[in-house]
């Protein structure tokens, strides 16, 4: 990396670079992409790049965990929360569940530490969500705790909230739900959604604004606590359960059951589904060569206004290679040279 190239890097690219890396580890479990994330924290290091962004951090934390350097790791929350890094920087819900995701926790002397750490978030005030829950949720049950498992999984009491509160049912009934599916119960997780179906939808059209590690296309709850009582709350709630649910279908190789809650969740909540769920259908028929369906997603992707990316153009056109159909295949081929994916 040239530096005339490296100082118009901003922090959130720096930022994105990392957390590509740290995310390319989790599905291909490949060391290469933790090493290429040291050497762009240890280029910031060598050119004193100052960054001034909790996600920054988190992001270093999380490497760290995933490379099994836990001190490391606690060291930088440590210096977050003195305030070595300014004073806007402080732990929050991300470092806390970045601290969690230890794929190298095993045992219950890992599961005590991590308590502790989540012992400590509560004191602090910071709301867990269903994505710092469901790591320590799959540890408990792993390491047969079962007593601290019933209480992760128990949710606040939603019966006292009327149909009014959809934004504080739809977060409550979430996260339970996320807490069932991580514990393979996706009858319970479905059940949650079909209450939380039975709330009237807020009337306040805030939008919610842009913050580190939010996106409106991201299938991840990252909402600032500050506006999940919004509307736009509410949907992005309901739509990263039904996709949950729809993901655990799809895993199942229930498709039919995955395709129903789709047209449902189309139907229900006016949010697109995520280009990310889109995805879990396409790999799914491309696998069987299924040309019919994908033909279907890929309309259904065009008509919610979901731009097919490079992976789901790169399926559609192979899967369309087994199949009689010259027009479609070079219709796909135009489509996807014109968005310079090829």
């Amino acid at each position: 990396m040239h530096s005339p190239e490296w100082h118009r890097l901003t922090e959130d690219e720096i930022t994105h670079i990392i957390r590509v890396f740290n995310n390319q580890f989790i599905f291909e479990h490949t060391e290469d992409a933790l090493n290429r994330a040291s050497i762009i924290i240890k280029l910031c290091n060598d050119r004193e790049v100052k960054v001034a962004t909790a996600a920054f951090y988190n992001e270093c934390i999380r490497m760290n965990v995933y490379m099994n350097k836990r001190d490391a790791a606690y060291k930088i929350k440590e210096d977050m929360d003195a305030g070595v890094y300014g004073v806007d920087v402080r732990s929050d819900i991300y470092t806390y569940t970045s601290i969690f995701s230890d794929t190298n926790a095993k045992t219950s002397e890992d599961l005590a530490r991590l308590v502790e750490f989540y012992d400590e978030m509560l004191s602090r005030g910071i709301e867990p969500t269903e994505l710092a829950k469901k790591p320590l949720i799959k540890l408990a049950r792993n390491v047969g705790e079962h007593r601290l498992l019933k209480a992760l999984l128990e949710s606040p009491e939603t019966e006292k909230l009327t149909t009014l509160h959809a934004a504080t049912a739809a977060r409550m009934l979430s996260n339970r739900a996320q807490a069932f599916i991580a514990e393979y119960d996706v009858d319970s997780a479905k059940s949650q959604l079909e209450q939380l179906l039975m709330y009237h939808i807020p009337k306040d059209t805030r939008a919610v604004p842009f913050s580190p590690g939010y996106s409106v296309g991201s299938a991840d709850i990252k909402i600032p606590l500050d506006f999940t009582r919004t509307r736009e709350a509410f949907f992005i709630y309901t739509r990263s359960l039904y996709e949950s649910i729809m993901r655990i279908y799809i895993i199942r190789r229930r498709a039919n059951d995955a395709h129903e809650l789709l047209d449902d969740m189309r139907r229900t909540i006016y949010l697109p589904p995520t280009r990310m769920a889109y995805n879990w259908f396409i790999r799914f028929h491309a696998k069987r060569k299924n040309i019919q369906k994908l033909h279907e997603m890929h309309d259904m992707m065009l008509q919610d206004g979901v731009m097919p990316d490079e992976y789901a153009y790169t399926k559609f056109i192979t899967s369309c290679m087994y199949h009689p159909n010259p027009s479609r295949l070079q219709k796909l081929v135009d489509t996807a040279t014109r968005r310079a994916y090829f």
